[in-house]
């Protein structure tokens, strides 16, 4: 986008090198056609530099889509793996709860 800028100065003093010449008189048809040249290769390096920067900011945007998928496929899975563990973690106070009742039930049997 600097660029940009700077090849739109440049068209711009081209245009201002071209209107201080008509308004002196002194210079020649071959100046005014120079200027006028230089003018519109400075406007299409600046249309040129637009392209470009529109392309690079089409491109950004399609980059943060595919981020935001993927930060969305992300969330998912640790949903997923959130819930994993939580049955993980209830069947295994499961687990804990028949190895306590296991133990009593031996202990009682060894009693007797």
């Amino acid at each position: 986008m600097t660029q940009t800028f700077g090849y739109k100065k440049l068209s711009l003093l081209g245009a201002a090198l071209l209107s201080v010449a008509l308004l002196g008189g002194c210079a020649s048809t071959s100046d005014l056609s120079k200027v006028q040249a230089t003018a519109d290769q400075a406007s299409q390096k600046a249309d040129q530099a637009n392209a470009t920067a529109n392309a690079a900011k089409a491109e950004a945007a399609q980059a943060a889509q595919k981020a935001d998928a993927a930060n969305a496929t992300a969330d998912s899975a640790k949903s997923t793996a959130d819930a994993a563990k939580a049955e993980a973690d209830k069947a295994m106070a499961e687990v804990n709860q028949l190895a306590e009742k296991i133990d009593r039930m031996f202990k009682k049997t060894m009693q007797k």
